[in-house]
């Protein structure tokens, strides 16, 4: 089995290569699935992340649909000297910035009260690669492993990934925290 290190490699390789055509449309049929989600549709509170010039899975629709539906919409903002996430209400969509690893975080006046982690119902978990039995590759720094451990039991977590990134079998350690499912087009 290939090391963590490795496959993050080469799917981050093949995230950033494919067509935004593609991506949009692939995009499109895991949004589909996620707005029939039983975790999705009964949540009242869903944790997010902004997916803006990272290749991912576009996060963008499912925000506004949250949005429109009456969820309260939570999104990370990166502590960096923690190694962890704290989850800030988005409350102006219009107020994003860079964070320090250039992902997109909520910014402005608005956007600075933290959630309580018990009103999160469900969150959505970003990943480079993913495997049958529900583990996650992310980034490599451990933010969202130490982020999940906190929650309380109970919440669903679920992965976002094109098909390609969804393999037999990736290498996991205890300290990896296993998703409630992962969905793909």
């Amino acid at each position: 089995m290939e090391t963590k290190e490795v496959l993050r490699k080469k799917m981050k390789a093949k995230i950033k290569s494919q067509k935004e055509s593609e991506r949009r449309q692939r995009s499109r049929v895991i949004h589909k699935k996620l707005f029939l989600n039983k975790d999705f549709l009964k949540s009242k509170c869903v944790m997010l992340y902004c997916s803006k010039r990272t290749g991912e899975v576009e996060t963008g629709p499912i925000i506004k649909k949250a949005l429109s539906t009456g969820k309260k919409v939570v999104l990370p903002v990166t502590l960096v000297k923690d190694r962890d996430i704290n989850p800030v209400y988005l409350r102006d969509i219009k107020r994003m910035g860079k964070g320090p690893y250039g992902i997109y975080e909520p910014r402005g006046p608005l956007n600075k009260k933290s959630a309580d982690l018990k009103d999160i119902g469900l969150v959505i978990v970003p990943g480079v690669a993913f495997d049958k039995s529900n583990n996650r590759i992310g980034r490599g720094k451990g933010y969202y492993d130490n982020f999940l451990k906190r929650l309380p039991k109970g919440r669903s977590k679920i992965g976002l990934g094109f098909r390609f990134q969804l393999l037999d079998k990736i290498p996991s350690t205890t300290r990896d925290i296993p998703l409630t499912c992962v969905i793909t087009d």
